[in-house]
């Protein structure tokens, strides 16, 4: 149905072109007039009918464009010590890459579409201990997340924070404390999604 919409087009060209001839005067007019009043209306209809069933992502004038899922979800896969301040936590264990963004084997996820992103991480200390980590977005801090147990046997924190980027960005999640220590790698993962 949408591919049919062009026709449309073409064919309302054509009942605009008819001539005034005698054939067409009178109330021959207003029966082309109402013609056009329902095709016009069932042609606005068609429309509608291919952005709702999602055919037709994003209209901007004469130009149609399809919005890529870009959204990726990674874990470690084991427990960390004694992590150095600047030293990139890299989550290895890949569950979910759409977009092929992020890279497993640094840690790093390279922006493949701008738009509005939303980056989310979870890390666990235990055993009296703690983490201090950040979002890392070219280099400089984005958002700090302070996972601490020294007060209790177990603590898991998790870190939301939402950044606008463009193509070629590069994004990761950093150490910033000196001996932070993330020990149940199961629990603890880093994932992010445009919006």
């Amino acid at each position: 149905m949408c591919k049919r919409i062009k026709m449309h087009k073409f064919a309302i060209a054509l009942l605009l072109l008819l001539p005034n001839t005698p054939e067409t005067a009178g109330n021959c007019v207003t029966e082309r007039t109402s013609k056009w009043n329902t095709f016009r209306d069932d042609y606005l209809s068609a429309i509608q009918t291919c952005f709702t069933l999602g055919f037709v992502k994003e209209q901007r004038g004469n130009t149609l464009t399809e919005k890529e899922t870009i959204a990726f979800e990674a874990s470690l896969n084991s427990s960390l010590s004694s992590i150095k301040s600047g030293e990139r936590v890299i989550f290895s264990t890949l569950d979910e890459n759409n977009g092929n963004g992020y890279d497993a084997s640094s840690g790093i996820f390279t922006v493949p579409g701008s738009g509005v992103y939303v980056f989310v991480w979870s890390v666990v200390s235990t055993e009296y201990r703690f983490s201090t980590t950040a979002l890392i977005v070219n280099g400089k801090q984005r958002a700090v997340h302070e996972c601490n147990s020294t007060k209790a046997k177990n603590d898991s924190c998790t870190r939301t924070t939402v950044v606008t980027l463009a193509v070629g960005d590069k994004v990761w999640i950093e150490c910033v404390k000196d001996n932070s220590s993330i020990d149940d790698y199961k629990s603890s993962s880093f994932a992010g999604f445009r919006l």
